[in-house]
């Protein structure tokens, strides 16, 4: 594996990080994983990405993207039960629209 700086002319997703799994479409466009990100420049301008020895060099104008390593970046409620509790302290009045919630399995 070797590394390999990829330049930008616009500035990179600020949710881009190391560990991040790096991919591009090629000239077919197929989803091909070139590696894993090492850094990114802290004017988000470029990256450098651990290459597969696997994986086939992008052309000139490829298409990049990018996900969470699903193993480091875990998050969200784990277990069987969680509780919440809303509060609000205001004398005006008030509506809440709606309340959404992640859940990940944490055993099987």
């Amino acid at each position: 594996m070797a590394n390999k700086t990829i330049n930008f002319t616009k500035k990179i997703n600020v949710s881009l990080q190391p560990t991040d799994l790096i991919y591009y479409l090629d000239t077919g466009n197929n989803k091909v994983q070139l590696g894993s990100c090492i850094s990114v420049a802290e004017d988000r301008l470029s990256f450098v990405v651990n290459v597969l020895s696997t994986a086939k060099p992008p052309q000139d104008n490829a298409y990049f993207m990018f996900n969470k390593n699903n193993v480091i970046h875990s998050n969200g409620v784990l277990g069987y039960h969680a509780t919440t509790t809303f509060k609000n302290t205001s004398t005006e009045f008030c509506e809440l629209y709606a309340v959404n919630s992640e859940v990940n399995l944490s055993s099987k």
